[in-house]
């Protein structure tokens, strides 16, 4: 045989051999990842109460970038960073009260349940694409493993170990980057005042009602019948958020099958409260949301709150028009 055929030869067995001792790598980087997504999905969860929090990108002169992060800062401060830019996460509000689960075998979020229902980080459709591409690769590669591993060997002496050093490494990266991610992200982070825009006095609205008086808004009139309350949540809603009901008869003069009316629940605390469709409330008789019918309404309205969110007062707004009714009880109180 010819030099050129031997160096041909050489140089061929050389290129399998690196492509061998890359695809081996590869599937223990696989194995580590199908190890720690397993571990995840067996594994006892955690589940805490958070305020989710919106977090803009700055370049290097502070300035705002588009785009923006979604972070849960839970009762005790801890940051828990929520599938950042991910589509998953598109319906969670800034300042909106949410539960996270989490894996207690790496303290990862594997889910975030909102206002609007729950979104899935784990068992989401691109992770179990991802476990089925990465078994089928390490299925392969076990399959083949013998003339890879004697290809490997061939250009690398110690590469019937890499297999194993590829595992470990991957799964400790992987398990290792909860702890890691819960240092806060660097940006702009929006306000979570459970007053919001009403700390000002300029937007706070000017008439102040008590529980059972009739605040009159535009054509519509509304008591407060009792002072806001927590309450059990819907029936076979999952973990529950945090739900506060307020009690209330509602007049209306509006034409129409449903006239809107506006109404926000401010209070003190961190983030916000979210007005709950009236199938949340309970599924009661009378649970509302913000439509009524013509002529007088009984029910509730229902809130889902953080955890540490005071109810201070049931702002109404309609027509240009705005009243707010003191929610804590007894007769109008100062702000």
């Amino acid at each position: 045989m010819s030099d050129r055929k031997h160096r041909e030869k050489d140089e061929r067995t050389a290129v399998f051999g690196w492509a061998s001792v890359l695809a081996l790598a590869l599937a223990g980087a696989a194995l580590g990842f199908l190890a720690v997504w397993t571990a995840e999905a067996v594994a006892p969860v955690d589940r805490e109460h958070a305020v989710a929090v919106r977090v803009t990108d700055l370049d290097g002169d502070g300035h705002e970038r588009y785009g923006y992060d979604l972070e849960a800062r839970t009762t005790d401060g801890r940051t828990i960073p929520l599938a950042g830019g991910s589509a998953r996460v598109d319906r969670v509000r800034s300042g909106e009260p949410v539960v996270v689960t989490l894996s207690r075998a790496t303290g990862r979020p594997l889910a975030v349940r909102h206002v609007e229902g729950e979104a899935n980080l784990h068992h989401h459709t691109g992770a179990v694409v991802l476990v089925v591409a990465a078994g089928l690769f390490a299925a392969a590669v076990a399959w083949r493993r013998r003339p890879l591993l004697r290809a490997a060997s061939a250009v690398l002496p110690f590469a019937p170990r890499l297999l194993a050093a590829a595992v470990t490494v991957a799964a400790l990266v992987l398990a290792g980057a909860a702890p890691l991610d819960r240092d806060p992200a660097d940006g702009s982070r929006s306000s979570l005042d459970g007053m919001g825009i009403y700390r000002d006095p300029a937007f706070f609205p000017d008439r102040v009602v008590g529980v059972g008086t009739e605040a009159e808004v535009d054509d519509m009139a509304v008591t407060v019948r009792a002072p806001a309350a927590t309450v059990a949540p819907a029936p076979g809603a999952g973990t529950a958020l945090r739900v506060v009901a307020v009690p209330v008869v509602v007049r209306g003069t509006g034409q129409g099958t449903g006239t809107h009316l506006p109404v926000v629940l401010i209070g003190e605390g961190e983030g916000d409260a979210q007005l709950l469709r009236w199938s949340r409330c309970g599924e009661e008789p009378g649970a509302l949301d913000d439509t009524f019918a013509p002529g007088e309404t009984t029910g509730r309205l229902c809130f889902a709150v953080p955890q540490r969110f005071d109810p201070r007062y049931l702002v109404l707004e309609r027509g240009g028009a705005s009243v707010a009714v003191d929610v804590r009880g007894g007769t109008a109180a100062g702000r």
